[in-house]
């Protein structure tokens, strides 16, 4: 997988993680693609075969910029990426945080640009 986020009208650069437990497994796929969806301080898509186990390296704070693989604690079958711009919904004001721990896979830095990725934009990771 190349290091790069691409929207329709954008291409971010990824560095990724190498210190991650799991960032070979998401660096095997070719592409992941979703549909965005923005919320405070962040714009994640959903992957619903991207099904990675949790190495104890998971946490629920983390830092502007910050590209997160994210797995739901109410629905097994729900997996994501994340990109945190700021302050999150579940934050206290300081650092994004997310609604169940996720691991940090990369860093965006150029993360103001992330801000404007809309709601229902195609991403593509790779």
């Amino acid at each position: 997988m190349q290091h790069i986020l691409q929207t329709a009208t954008t291409t971010l650069e990824i560095i990724w993680d190498e210190s991650c437990g799991i960032i070979d497994r998401i660096k095997n796929y070719t592409l992941l693609e979703g549909i965005a969806t923005h919320i405070q301080g962040e714009v994640f898509f959903y992957q619903y075969e991207l099904d990675i186990p949790f190495n104890g390296q998971e946490r629920e704070i983390f830092d502007v910029g910050d590209v997160v693989y994210w797995r739901s604690q109410t629905d097994d079958t729900k997996f994501g990426i994340l990109f945190m711009y700021g302050n999150t919904t579940y934050g206290d004001g300081t650092k994004p945080r997310t609604s169940s721990p996720g691991i940090k896979i990369g860093h965006i830095e150029q993360h103001e640009a992330i801000r404007l990725i809309e709601t229902g934009e195609k991403l593509k990771l790779g």
